[in-house]
């Protein structure tokens, strides 16, 4: 979700104008899109209440959510983010942009271990799952939410932290706020 709002709203503030607006203010493009990530991070933890209360209420799912559970959530979310600020900056249009999103997120979806183990892929698609980044994600939350293994857990967190800082310094660093 984080990646295809990100994608819409930069595409159509590139329509509209508004980065030059903003470019004429004292925000940088980091405080930009930190303040983005803040609102995501607020959305996706609603996205997450209201997912976790129908489980518990209506199946009767078990999950433990502990500190590393949710440093997971916020810190995917900020890396989702990111990517959606990567891939905006080579979109043109915001119905371009949300194509480009799902040819991105939907095969990441189905590859990384969201919807099927990731032992069941052939190992071909296992190697193509390690390189992305919701694997991380998924394994982390799997593994503190579900299974109680705080070390895996503290491992796929990690990973994600990793991944976030290098993909919000790669998304600022190739944003302009300049018409192209």
């Amino acid at each position: 979700t984080t990646v295809n709002w990100m994608v819409g709203l930069q595409t159509r503030y590139r329509q509209n104008g508004i980065f030059k607006k903003l470019a004429t203010t004292p925000i940088t493009q980091m405080e930009w899109l930190t303040s983005l990530i803040l609102w995501q991070i607020i959305t996706v933890f609603l996205s997450v209440a209201i997912i976790m209360i129908v489980g518990i209420v209506m199946f009767d799912v078990h999950l433990r959510l502990d500190m590393i559970s949710v440093m997971i959530i916020v810190f995917s979310s900020a890396l989702f983010s990111a990517l959606g600020l990567i891939i905006a900056r080579f979109v043109k249009e915001e119905e371009t942009g949300g194509v480009a999103a799902g040819a991105i997120t939907f095969p990441m979806m189905f590859l990384a271990g969201s919807f099927f183990p990731l032992e069941s892929m052939p190992d071909y698609l296992q190697i193509i799952a390690k390189v992305m980044p919701l694997t991380y994600v998924n394994n982390g939350l799997r593994d503190a939410m579900i299974f109680g293994n705080s070390s895996g857990a503290m491992y796929n967190l990690l990973i994600v932290v990793v991944l976030t800082v290098v993909l919000m310094i790669a998304g600022v660093a190739i944003s302009t706020w300049k018409q192209d």
